[in-house]
């Protein structure tokens, strides 16, 4: 998968890892059909997922039961938002809006 770097204003925000950002946004980007100049980061922030699934359960798969803790970014694109959950050792997913859990509550624990 090609990246590129983020926009200077999307630079790690929260402390989230550049990789992680150039790797969601273009993601959202092909997903969207457009130019990565056209995506544009609506949120960015440090996380607990509440288990394993990080905020992304899948039918008929088993998570762990312990907090993960990650980020969760939000890219805007073609009139649409593409969220992407992440745990702090780079893993992310792509989870579509309408099954895009939120993380607890409070402070992320780092």
């Amino acid at each position: 998968m090609k990246t590129s770097t983020p926009p200077a204003a999307a630079k790690a925000p929260d402390g989230a890892p550049e990789t992680l950002l150039a790797e969601t946004r273009a993601d959202a980007a092909r997903r969207a059909n457009v130019a990565e100049a056209a995506v544009t980061l609506r949120v960015a922030e440090a996380v607990t997922w509440p288990d394993g699934s990080m905020g992304c359960a899948q039918p008929d798969r088993v998570y762990t039961q312990a907090l993960v803790p990650g980020w969760r970014v939000v890219w805007q694109a073609a009139d649409r938002e593409w969220h992407y959950h992440a745990g702090r050792r780079g893993t992310w997913i792509f989870c579509p809006s309408a099954q895009a859990k939120n993380p607890l509550p409070g402070n992320p624990s780092r």
